[in-house]
């Protein structure tokens, strides 16, 4: 029983040291659909975007997005996939999945591929915000990082 309670205090305490920093990161663009219109409550959409974006680390530059919107009734289904380029040329491309009201909502960001810093993202997901007037977006995730 003695074990059990200083293996229980060790993984307490040791688990209590490991800091997770935020990461957030920002976006600003403007998107185009192309949609065809299956019935009144049936829409689907191919979905392309560019823009810019900063972070928390001082990084910025520009993106471009591709992927589908479907709309049914109210409800809003996107998937995207993003290619993002900081001022120094390092890359990382995210996908975005969104099930929401139609007009703005929150979904999930998921880093799939980063070159130079972006490498240790990989896999990183985070909770994001959007927020849409006409074809314009502000896009914000904000990402928990274990250091």
């Amino acid at each position: 029983m003695k074990k059990l309670i200083l293996i229980i205090s060790v993984l307490f305490v040791s688990s209590g040291n490991v800091i997770a920093k935020d990461y957030i990161f920002e976006g600003y663009g403007s998107s185009e659909l192309s949609t065809i219109e299956i019935s009144d409550n049936f829409k689907f959409s191919s979905y392309t975007s560019e823009g810019m974006w900063d972070d928390s680390n001082g990084d910025y530059g520009n993106e471009k997005c591709s992927g589908y919107l479907k709309q049914q009734n109210k409800k809003v289904e996107l998937e995207l996939f993003c290619e993002t380029v900081n001022q120094n040329n390092e890359k990382f491309w995210n996908s975005r999945i969104r099930k929401s009201d139609k007009g703005g909502g929150i979904g999930k960001m998921t880093i799939i591929n980063g070159t130079g810093k972006y490498k240790k993202f990989i896999g990183l997901e985070c909770p994001y915000g959007v927020n849409y007037k006409k074809q314009y977006a502000w896009f914000r995730a904000k990402c928990k990082i274990q250091e």
